[in-house]
């Protein structure tokens, strides 16, 4: 079985998309339906995916895939529901275990990294000097972030 992606952000300072990307979280939350949640305030990767999937430059959120297909935007998704559309497009997806949240990252599905504690740097030795030199950590994201293996896996 596929999954339910949720591009969202969770940068609160464009109120009119931080009020759609919550509002369709609720919607989701309201049906039971397990998503995979990815912020693009949070990674370039994201950015750079939802880009690629919806054809657009801009990063327009939220946006809906279900099983690899395009939905839509928090519009597209409030018309299904309100029509009942919706829960029946999702009805694979419901989950009772969709209300508990994740006791290792508390719901957030992101972690600080263990190698270099979220601060990008991992420090090595080379074998030519008896130096310490700071490099990029390689297990993070760009913000020191690594996925919850509990509930993102």
């Amino acid at each position: 079985m596929g999954k339910v992606v949720v591009y969202t952000t969770t940068m609160g300072v464009l109120r009119k998309t931080y009020a759609a990307c919550a509002q369709v979280k609720r919607i989701l939350r309201t049906l039971l339906i397990k998503y995979e949640e990815r912020d693009v305030f949070m990674s370039i990767e994201y950015q750079q995916e939802v880009r690629e999937r919806t054809g657009n430059e801009r990063v327009i959120v939220p946006q809906v895939f279900i099983d690899g297909q395009h939905i839509g935007d928090a519009e597209t998704i409030e018309r299904l529901n309100e029509s009942g559309e919706l829960r029946r497009i999702l009805k694979p997806f419901k989950s009772i275990d969709v209300c508990s949240t994740c006791q290792v990252c508390g719901g957030y599905r992101m972690l600080p990294c263990q190698i270099c504690k979220g601060s990008k740097k991992s420090v090595h030795r080379n074998h030519f000097t008896a130096e310490f030199v700071a490099l990029k950590c390689m297990n993070c994201d760009e913000v020191g972030l690594v996925k919850c293996t509990s509930c993102s896996a």
